[in-house]
């Protein structure tokens, strides 16, 4: 089968677009409760400049690498690929574009939790009723409709989501800075005391193990940063992508920080954390009255809609990716006639699917998904940045450059390295092992990708997917027994 070229290109203000667009979700409108639900403010602002400190530095990594080594031009997957062979690349776009498809079903969950907070839709509940799960499928499946037909080049409707993302957003810090309360802020800023909603008990929680709990939930919410790069090929100049990874990142910090720092001087922690979600919602009401609820909610469905029709569409392309470069079947990599990815968009709305029940059947609800989904960003992005850092070693990109690009291309990488170490560390042991059952949905993918080009796996290979295997086995049988829980 011969190599699908796509015709319509997308400039700096459309990476720019998508990377906004695929950032700022469901999120920021969630994001105070969620950080709150595991830490004071102390711990919020160390959990932030880690994160923050963390995904500027990987921006870096995806700029650097882009401009310096252009003829790799499908971002994360072909890096990996370079780093560790087909395996490296395969792992790193279908890992994270499932992860992006478990995103999907967090969005879905935001949405019906949101509709669930009108007095005469309360069936709809925290997003995870039953009701709610059969309005998410059909809704999933209707987006899926639109992208394979092509939707996903509409500017109009990009334009549309974004603006009801950031006028309430920026609506909401203009209030909190006028509502703001350096004595609410300063109350429990250093408290050990941690309020736990699902126990409903206080609890005594270090600030190290605060700043900890917030860093999954923050780094979820910078999760499309790299947007662009998923998107390089088809990019009408690479350097576009460099320059809409630093404008995008930089616009979508500061309106997640400002979000979550000044919620924190408007309620307590713990009255935060109790709030249904959007908490922004809460936050909203209590500072103008129901009216602000109902915007925040009207607001969030009409964006969120939009962000789930761009991700979907995103989570699709790095399977494409993966299929295109050779990592996994080409059947992955197929278009239809609207240039959208049908089979690979059939394998992220399915495991989208499979998720929201299983998600019915637990009551996980949006936290639990979120979390989920991030883990499973960051084994891509540690490659990425392992990628970079044996880039500055060997001199890859770098002849004919100052020697100070070097340099800074080594702290970028350095620190992007240490930072997603950590966040592998803080994840835990058991989104590792749900991970490792979500990479074995893929085993076949990449097996026939081999076959497809007349190679056999390498002894290494197999001894990974076995190492793989026995992670997904051991997920597997935890879940089942109870041991390993899903919530």
């Amino acid at each position: 089968m011969e190599e699908q070229h796509v015709k319509n290109k997308v400039g700096l203000g459309g990476l720019t677009g998508l990377i906004v667009g695929g950032t700022i979700g469901s999120g920021i409108f969630a994001l105070p409760a969620t950080l709150t639900a595991g830490a004071n403010p102390e711990g919020i602002l160390i959990g932030w400049a880690i994160v923050a400190l963390g995904m500027f530095s990987l921006a870096g990594v995806y700029r650097n690498l882009t401009l310096q080594q252009p003829e790799i031009d499908d971002g994360i997957h072909g890096w990996s690929k370079h780093l560790f062979g087909d395996m490296g690349g395969f792992i790193a776009n279908y890992g994270h574009g499932i992860g992006d498809a478990i995103g999907n079903a967090s969005y879905l969950t935001v949405i019906f939790s949101a509709l669930g907070g009108f007095s005469f839709l309360q069936i709809f509940g925290n997003g995870t009723t039953w009701p709610s799960i059969i309005g998410a499928s059909i809704l999933l499946w209707i987006v899926t409709g639109l992208v394979l037909k092509g939707i996903k080049t509409s500017t109009v409707m990009n334009n549309i989501t974004t603006i009801a993302k950031v006028i309430p957003i920026a609506m909401f810090i203009i209030l909190a800075i006028l509502n703001f309360s350096p004595h609410i802020f300063l109350a429990h800023f250093s408290s050990t005391a941690v309020f736990d909603v699902a126990s409903n008990h206080w609890l005594h929680v270090s600030i190290f193990d605060q700043s900890k709990s917030v860093l999954l939930s923050a780094m979820w919410t910078l999760i499309g940063i790299e947007s662009g790069t998923i998107f390089a090929t088809r990019a009408k100049k690479l350097s576009d992508v460099a320059k809409a990874t630093n404008l995008g990142a930089l616009f979508v910090i500061i309106l997640l920080v400002g979000t979550s720092v000044l919620s924190l001087g408007l309620l307590a922690p713990n009255k935060i954390s109790k709030l249904h979600d959007p908490s922004v919602a809460g936050l909203m009401e209590h500072m103008v009255g129901p009216w602000g609820g109902w915007l925040i909610y009207i607001c969030l469905i009409v964006s969120v809609v939009g962000a789930l029709i761009a991700w979907v569409n995103l989570c699709s392309e790095q399977l494409r990716v993966a299929g295109r470069g050779g990592s996994g079947a080409k059947w992955l990599a197929e278009l239809n006639e609207a240039e959208a990815p049908k089979n690979a968009l059939l394998v992220t709305t399915g495991l989208t699917q499979v998720l929201m029940i299983i998600a019915g059947l637990y009551s996980a609800g949006y936290a639990v998904l979120l979390k989920f989904s991030t883990s499973m960003a960051i084994v891509p992005y540690f490659f990425a940045s392992l990628y970079a850092l044996k880039s500055v070693v060997m001199g890859i990109g770098f002849k004919n450059l100052p020697t100070y690009k070097r340099l800074t291309s080594a702290i970028y990488a350095i620190l992007a390295t240490v930072f997603t170490l950590f966040m592998i560390f803080g994840a835990g042991l058991r989104y590792l092992l749900l991970g490792a059952i979500i990479w074995m949905t893929g085993f076949g993918f990449f097996y026939q990708g081999k076959k497809e080009k007349g190679l056999k796996l390498s002894k290494v290979e197999w001894f990974w997917w076995c190492v793989i295997a026995l992670m997904a086995i051991a997920g597997i049988i935890g879940l089942l027994t109870g041991l390993l829980s899903f919530k």
